[in-house]
């Protein structure tokens, strides 16, 4: 699955534009892992890209925000990860 921030050199149809966030928080004995949630938001997007038939996801934009949630014990750093693109069937 092609997932890029910009276009490809390659002949495609439009399908649609697709929305996608994940996020990592930090564990008892490690910090945040902010690749963790990138890939899974790169996950999401080729999933949701596969359920509308298309081949790819093209001119995605990522953004982030570092957040504070609830742990057991204290507040726990979140890291979490949104992103966009447009779905493409290739021809």
């Amino acid at each position: 699955m092609i997932i890029a921030t910009g276009d490809i050199r390659q002949n495609y149809s439009i399908i649609d534009t697709i929305f996608a966030m994940d996020s990592h928080k930090e564990g008892f004995l490690s910090g945040t892992d902010p690749n963790k949630a990138f890939e899974g938001v790169k996950n999401q997007l080729s999933k949701k890209c596969t359920a509308l038939g298309g081949d790819a996801v093209i001119n995605c934009q990522f953004e982030y925000r570092v957040a504070v949630g609830d742990g057991i014990m204290s507040k726990k750093q979140v890291i979490e990860i949104f992103a966009y693109g447009t779905v493409v069937k290739l021809l």
